[in-house]
């Protein structure tokens, strides 16, 4: 299962962190903005060019985020499934904070300023603000000590990727 984060779970997971949480050394995760069209090869080259730019490679990400309505998106599950990551699916209703680049656009279709620099932001400080790529936006943030991410072993990857496209 996918986890969501709400309000709730954010709390929880901030218990015991104190006032001034600290950070986990090269532990990212990548928020991930994305169209309908965007594909897995879309977002692992963008996300390939981000992690370049700040000096990490794919084994410093710990997960990719994203708004929960695109946690099922082929391309973000592909791309886990590939990074063997898990997908935080964040609420729509989380993403209402102030980015360094907000986008009018999203905020006209979701209400939200942003959806890649949020929802990295949920979980940390920015490292890198968002970068455009074919179809999807990423941001990239150091992952806040205390965060209890869920596992992903390949074979969890390879069950949510075979069974993300079946019907009802």
């Amino acid at each position: 299962m996918l986890p969501r984060w709400n309000e709730a779970t954010m709390k929880k997971a901030h218990a015991g962190i104190g006032l001034a949480p600290d950070t986990v050394p090269h532990s990212a995760v990548a928020g991930i903005g994305l169209r309908s069209r965007a594909s897995a090869a879309d977002v692992l080259t963008l996300l390939d060019h981000c992690l370049h730019m700040v000096a990490l490679d794919r084994g410093g990400l710990v997960a990719l985020a994203t708004l929960e309505a695109k946690r099922r998106h082929p391309a973000m599950v592909a791309a886990a499934a590939q990074l063997r990551l898990p997908i935080l699916a964040v609420d729509v209703g989380l993403l209402r904070a102030d980015v360094p680049n907000p986008s009018e656009c999203v905020e006209r279709h979701l209400g939200v300023p942003s959806v890649a620099e949020a929802a990295a932001m949920r979980f940390g400080s920015l490292l890198l603000e968002k970068q455009r790529g074919q179809h999807l936006t990423c941001a990239l943030a150091q992952l806040t000590a205390g965060y209890v991410l869920p596992s992903c072993r390949a074979a969890t990857a390879a069950s949510t990727l075979s069974t993300s496209w079946a019907g009802p």
